[in-house]
């Protein structure tokens, strides 16, 4: 009777996912740059931070001093990420951007991404957080202002509106 729950516990355990978050090291960025160029085109139409080569992705991990690039991994497998970027270049409010894998749309990772870059800003003393999005973006939208941040403009060059929120320090 304990083996056969013992065999039982195991293999429901294979079906439990293990999600970790960590700092992102370039190491990772072929990894990264394969996930993304997988991805269609029409998932990644508003998701445009930087060139998504392995030697672009590689060279950002490498030269970042202050600003912070997450991995979100699934069993091990990268799953997606985030940063808060803009300390490299003197911005006292970092600007938060998220990429999740097709994959694993729809399963409250990037809420979790907002939740981690909260608990990192406080602890590191950041008050504000900014973030950028595309009008047609509606899910994000709508996640983003379910967390409090609050639409303050819009950017001419890209086309997106600016969101703020205070951290409350």
């Amino acid at each position: 009777m304990l083996i056969t729950l013992l065999v039982k516990l195991k293999a429901f355990t294979m079906f439990l996912k293990n999600i970790e978050i960590k700092e992102l090291t370039p190491d990772v960025a072929k990894d990264l740059a394969n996930k993304l160029s997988q991805e269609k085109k029409d998932y990644l139409k508003h998701f445009t931070p930087f060139e998504f080569s392995i030697t672009s992705i590689e060279n950002i991990l490498k030269q970042t001093k202050l600003d912070k690039y997450f991995g979100l991994f699934i069993n091990n497998e990268l799953a997606g990420f985030y940063m808060l970027r803009g300390f490299d270049e003197g911005y006292e409010i970092p600007s938060y951007g998220v990429w999740i894998s097709s994959e694993y749309s729809k399963s409250g990772l990037s809420k979790l991404t907002l939740y981690h870059a909260f608990a990192f800003c406080k602890l590191n003393g950041i008050k504000n957080l900014m973030l950028k999005v595309h009008p047609d973006n509606l899910v994000a939208k709508n996640l983003y202002e379910s967390l409090g941040f609050n639409k303050t403009g819009f950017d001419e060059k890209n086309g997106n509106y600016i969101y703020y929120k205070n951290l409350g320090q």
